[in-house]
């Protein structure tokens, strides 16, 4: 049987991919740091649009648990808002659309820097399945780290192409998305050195020589300062860098099984990760020698961002979406050798890496950690609107679970990081953004209670009104007061099965939200 048309080939492959992730048009915004976009991105009129290019990501909605500025990203959420309001259904599709684009981008870079049709396929392949892609596609607020990867990929597709004004013009727009744009253009550099000459190169070098100050002297403005997560993740250090690099080899490689690494020696760890990232080096260094780059280009992606992010102490599996596009491009490159006499031995362990993707992709593994993660995004927001709306105004209300992290998967058990998968972080400030954009602002006031770690999905509120304090069952999920709870005076008991809080005066007929099951319960103290 002839070879089926590469478009044709292409068309199944994306195909699969909406399959693979067809349980995610099922979902709403998934995690709460959502809310807070969607809050941010309510513009009216001209100005409203405007507005979007100052404002920090999620900002001026009630606080922020980030201080970045991301012009791109605010236009595009203010965008499919204006398309699609809060059906969420939308929402779903149109990121699952930008992986779909992205992965075609990535076959289009692979054929601009000379990889054969097969070779460029298997690498869509890898990258369409890759279980990390379960990370980013379902998770509405994550989709930055889509549209800079597709972005991202783009660039470096126009440089293999030798398109001077396209490759410099992508680079901005990338990274107007997220910062990682910086460690992907030197990649872009690098191709289109190798399309068009140094001397032409340089012209787009000079462009982004101009353009990347004027953004972050523009970024400093908006943020006052350098901006970033938390104040000790703003100094670089070699330790977050080596943290960083010994991991991502084993999330990268073998994401979504349960190794068990976490008892291994550090040294052990670390000489795994450099054991590993030798053999790529290896394909990327002969296929760079016989004047195809790819591979080479595809490990630099893989490697760079990393070590942006290692620097800053920001090293997150969520942060590889990206740089697993480049490993996925090395991978198919370099099983290409199988064919290429002396080389076997290399061709055959790139895809034997390869295929070890595969098993724990979401086209085996109907993961269902963001149903989870979404079912106490939707009992705490709209399962509940109808009571939130009908307090009166100015009321007080204690957010009961505000932190949740996911095990329920076995295959997601983390490979660096054990016992800690997916985490939705039931930030106040987001409740609090969606509140004030759905609710009106100062309708309520959202208040931080207690922080969770419960090993699954969070039950249906199991509460009772004993004495005078509010009796939570199921005390598994291992409640902790917050600082604010502490401060105001709340006092906690635990016991095996049963958790008491006791409100403080100054809380009475104030209210109690509590988290889990198809709605949570909304709670007047005493």
């Amino acid at each position: 049987m002839p070879n089926p048309p590469p478009r044709l080939a292409w068309a199944a492959l994306l195909t699969l991919t909406a399959f693979a992730y067809r349980g995610q048009l099922r979902l709403g915004f998934t995690d709460t740091d959502a809310l807070a976009d969607y809050a941010a991105a309510r513009a009216e009129g001209l100005s409203g649009w405007l507005t979007q290019l100052t404002l920090p990501l999620t900002g001026g909605v009630g606080g922020a648990n980030a201080n970045f500025w991301r012009p791109g990203v605010m236009l595009h959420y203010a965008l499919q808002r204006a398309l699609f309001d809060d059906d969420t259904r939308l929402w779903q599709a149109w990121d699952l659309g930008l992986h779909l684009a992205a992965v075609a981008t990535l076959g289009l870079a692979a054929r601009a820097l000379g990889v054969g049709a097969g070779a460029a396929l298997g690498a869509g392949l890898l990258f369409a399945l890759h279980p990390l892609g379960v990370e980013i596609v379902p998770a509405v607020a994550r989709n930055i780290d889509t549209l800079v990867g597709l972005s991202a990929l783009g660039m470096i597709a126009a440089a293999g192409q030798g398109r001077l004004a396209l490759t410099a013009a992508l680079g901005l727009v990338a990274l107007s998305f997220k910062e990682t744009a910086l460690a992907a253009m030197p990649v872009a550099l690098l191709a289109l050195a190798w399309r068009v000459g140094p001397k032409r190169a340089a012209k787009v070098a000079g462009v982004w020589a101009l353009g990347v100050p004027l953004y972050l002297a523009a970024r400093t403005a908006v943020l006052s300062g350098i901006g970033g997560y938390y104040e000790e993740e703003r100094t670089f250090t070699l330790g977050r860098l080596g943290a960083a690099l010994r991991a991502a080899p084993w999330e990268s490689l073998l994401p979504g099984y349960s190794l068990g690494l976490e008892p291994l020696s550090e040294p052990l760890r670390a000489l795994g990760a450099a054991a590993l990232t030798a053999v790529l080096v290896a394909v990327a260094a002969r296929r760079w020698r016989e004047g195809a780059p790819a591979a080479a280009l595809g490990l630099l992606l893989w490697a760079l961002p990393v070590l942006l992010y290692g620097l800053t102490g920001t090293y997150s599996r969520r942060l590889l979406y990206l740089p697993s596009a480049g490993l996925c491009l090395t991978l198919a490159e370099g099983a290409a050798l199988l064919s290429a006499p002396g080389a076997r031995a290399l061709g055959a362990l790139c895809l034997g890496l390869a295929l070890s993707l595969l098993p724990a992709s979401p086209l085996v593994h109907e993961y269902t950690d963001w149903a989870e993660n979404d079912a106490v995004t939707r009992s705490l927001t709209t399962g509940v609107e109808a009571e939130l709306r009908a307090l009166p105004p100015g009321s007080v209300v204690w957010v009961v679970d505000r932190c949740v992290w996911i095990n329920s998967e076995p295959r997601r058990a983390r490979t660096f990081h054990g016992q800690k998968t997916l985490n939705n972080c039931v930030a106040t400030y987001s409740l609090q953004a969606w509140a004030d954009d759905r609710l009106g602002a100062g309708h309520l006031s959202l208040r931080a209670l207690t922080s969770t770690q419960p090993t699954g999905p969070i039950p249906a509120p199991d509460w009772s009104m004993e004495q005078g304090a509010l009796t939570l069952r199921r005390a598994a999920m291992k409640r902790a007061l917050t600082g604010a709870a502490k401060d105001a005076g709340w006092g906690l008991e635990r016991q095996e099965d049963v958790s008491r809080l006791t409100p403080p005066p100054s809380a009475s007929g104030q209210w109690a939200l509590i988290a889990g099951g198809e709605r949570g319960a909304l709670v007047r103290l005493p």
